[in-house]
């Protein structure tokens, strides 16, 4: 990019908010959203207001230069991952502007967490009640973007089910609304729901308003566990049969179990009911009933919110747990099919069938009522198993479509191991690229994702032999997110490198001669007394006083 357009950029913005290569801070934005991947955007750029992005955009546009638009980077299919021009992170636009008790609606920025947000509702008694897993860290907008889902879908769905309307900057720097705040409205086409799933392909989500619900009276949360995922599908035809409304339904099979307790575990079922104190408790029993005549190992329920917290702890932290499965087996690569509920375990054994064959470690958990499962793959830090991994995948997605369900519930498309709609639903392609051109016409935004698919390389660069120890180490943090609360530094300004997983990017690119050590050494030392008590439910928690005290005396050397 050329000095005169990063000129302009930091014009529009402040010195202070734009990235670029030759800073030693740029490197925490190379891993991406997703572990398979790394990022290598021209410039970092965040914006701090709608008038700002409306700027680059425009200038973007002139100049023909790609905008990926990011925020919480907690993304799985790689949306956030871009090769070239610029990685636009909306994380300093995150206020709620506005809460209508009288219509239940908030009106909010794109940059604020989902936790934030129903933080902030809670206190006037409303939920928006879609949980990703993620909620404590990624971005209301980005959800939007995603299509994301959560904990409580089989029940609540995702966040089609409560968005309303949005404020939308296109390809050429336009701001326009997509409709009125309002539940009912017959004007035309739904120009909302266009952006949904649309990841940044068709314009910049600024403003976005939501309706709410009010907290349920009484939760009740069930934990039990099962020998045989058999179970699994007698449960849904009993729960079915008896009419029981599930609030939530999780599942994390043994393997999954092993990663966070060790040793040889059992398959962990999790389900809630919600409603007015009567209709939850008595669902909830319906539901004990059931599930005693199918022999638990192990069976708890309560309504104590806290209990009930601490019931869930584990399920929030899956994805992280995955980097305990083996030491030696440092990439995650995960999928996200719908299945259909009544090839629930049809779809799972299919699933275990075609790993095995491929000799690749699998590990399965998530909605077990809305029939999404994260299947995961746990594999070596080669291009041999990544292939692998790509073909099981590319295979089961296929297989599933034609079975009726979806190759991605909640984690969008991307460009996830070259996904791609030309392939899987080429039916649909000539209309989605239409609509892509109307919104963006110049095709600068988030190109080569979703549609007409451009995946970038799997390779990394070698780790120079003496800093191969500090690799390792590296290698043992899977970028979950689940840190990044733990750093005072990003509560105060959310820079991805301002957080503790950011400069463990940093560390890594160190090792690989990208950035000095003495460059990043005071990154390093200052993040020390935030990993006393991180949130990290990977091998690295333990591994972080080694980490920087070696990375520490290699800034020494190469000083």
């Amino acid at each position: 990019m050329n000095s005169e357009i990063l000129a302009e950029l930091k014009k529009i913005v402040g010195k202070k908010y734009v990235i670029t290569p030759e800073m030693p801070v740029y490197h925490a934005y190379t891993f991406g959203d997703a572990t398979l991947y790394r990022s290598r955007p021209e410039v970092v750029i965040y914006p701090g207001s709608e008038t700002e992005i409306q700027k680059i955009i425009q200038l973007a546009a002139k100049h023909k230069i790609s905008v990926t638009t990011g925020a919480g980077l907690t993304g799985l299919s790689g949306g956030a991952i871009t090769y070239k021009g610029i990685l636009l992170i909306l994380m300093r636009l995150r206020s709620v502007k506005s809460v209508d008790p009288l219509s239940k609606t908030v009106v909010a920025e794109p940059g604020i967490t989902c936790a934030q947000l129903n933080n902030h509702l809670k206190n006037l008694g409303m939920i928006i009640p879609v949980a990703p897993a993620s909620h404590l860290i990624s971005s209301l907008g980005a959800n939007i973007a995603e299509s994301a889902g959560g904990t409580w879908g089989m029940s609540k769905g995702t966040f089609k089910n409560y968005l309303l309307s949005l404020k939308v900057i296109d390809g050429t720097g336009k701001l326009f609304s997509t409709g009125v705040a309002f539940p009912k409205q017959s004007t035309g086409p739904d120009l909302t729901a266009l952006f949904l799933g649309s990841e940044g392909t068709m314009g910049v989500i600024t403003e976005i308003t939501l309706r709410c619900e009010f907290l349920p009276e009484d939760t009740w949360t069930l934990r039990c566990s099962f020998k045989d995922e058999a179970v699994l599908q007698k449960i849904h035809e009993e729960v079915a049969r008896e009419r029981i409304q599930l609030y939530s339904f999780e599942y994390m099979d043994g393997r999954m179990m092993s990663c966070i307790h060790g040793g040889q575990q059992n398959m962990l079922l999790l389900l809630q009911t919600a409603g007015s104190q009567h209709e939850a408790r008595e669902q909830m029993l319906k539901l004990v009933k059931i599930l005693e005549k199918l022999e638990p190992l192990e069976l708890v329920y309560t309504n104590d919110p806290a209990k009930a917290d601490q019931l869930y702890t584990e399920r929030r932290s899956a994805l992280g747990a995955l980097a305990k499965a083996d030491r030696t087996k440092p990439v995650i690569i995960q999928f996200d099919p719908v299945l259909p509920l009544q090839k629930f375990a049809f779809g799972t054994q299919k699933m275990r069938e075609l790993a095995a064959r491929e000799q690749l470690d699998l590990i399965i958990y998530g909605h077990a009522g809305d029939g999404n499962l994260h299947p995961s793959f746990i594999v070596r830090d080669n291009m041999e198993d990544k292939l692998k991994a790509r073909k099981v995948i590319r295979e089961f997605d296929t297989w599933i479509e034609k079975e009726g369900g979806c190759f991605s519930g909640e984690h969008a498309v991307g460009f996830f191991l070259g996904r791609s709609q030309n392939e899987l639903r080429p039916d649909v392609v000539p209309y989605l690229e239409g609509i892509k051109s109307a919104f963006d016409p110049h095709g600068i935004l988030n190109p080569g994702k979703v549609i007409n698919i451009q995946e970038g390389p799997m390779t990394v660069d070698a780790v120079k032999p003496e800093y191969q120890e500090i690799s390792d180490i590296c290698a043992l943090c899977v970028k979950c997110h689940l840190c990044k609360n733990d750093s005072p530094r990003y509560a105060e300004e959310p820079f991805e490198h301002n957080t503790i997983r950011g400069r463990i990017a940093l560390i890594d690119a160190a090792t690989r001669g990208k950035v000095k050590f003495s460059e990043i050494k005071p990154y390093i030392q200052e993040m020390k007394p935030w990993t006393v008590n991180m949130n990290c439910p990977a091998f690295i928690k333990n591994e972080m006083g080694k980490l920087i005290e070696l990375s520490v005396k290699a800034g020494e050397v190469t000083a």
